[in-house]
């Protein structure tokens, strides 16, 4: 006689469903990682058993991705807010993302340091207008170190807004 796999207790497969239905509300929304749904499942007071079937599903029908989420994010992100990308690398891992899923989630995007600061420059410079031409990069260099830069990327910035011969 063959030995059958017990199947889940009512209550088990009720708790699974409910699982999935939390997730799917949560996925609606946004996009997440793994490790955001994980604990945002276990937050709302799921067992984590009943948790990591409920992951194991949704990675089996590719609802939780976390290249195609780290995509999503940088792209988004260094679009709307500007952002370096180490300050995107360090949201991803935050949000859980290994650091290689995120920096080739970078590269996919083809994300450039120094072009991105450039555009943040443009569109920073409005907030430093007016003020003398030394005070206008320091400020504008600041600024993008706080998004993330690196300096040589804020310089590069800083100089595609202002001529350097303009700030002594």
């Amino acid at each position: 006689m063959a030995i059958r796999p017990r199947a889940p207790a009512p209550s088990e497969g009720g708790d699974l469903s409910a699982a999935m239905h939390r997730a799917g509300k949560l996925l609606e929304r946004r996009a997440r990682s793994e490790f955001e749904l994980r604990e945002r499942l276990i937050g709302a007071g799921l067992d984590r058993p009943i948790v990591d079937q409920t992951i194991e599903r949704l990675i089996a029908i590719r609802l939780i991705d976390d290249y195609a989420f780290a995509l999503q994010w940088v792209t988004e992100r260094s679009a709307r807010k500007g952002l370096a990308p180490a300050a995107l690398v360090a949201e991803l891992e935050a949000k859980g993302v290994s650091r290689a899923t995120a920096e080739a989630a970078l590269s996919e995007a083809a994300v450039d340091e120094e072009v991105q600061a450039r555009g943040v420059a443009v569109r920073l410079s409005r907030k430093v207008a007016g003020r003398p031409a030394a005070i206008q990069a320091t400020r504008l260099r600041e600024m993008l170190a706080r998004r993330g830069f690196s300096p040589e990327a804020a310089l590069a910035g800083v100089r595609a807004v202002l001529p350097p011969e303009d700030w002594d």
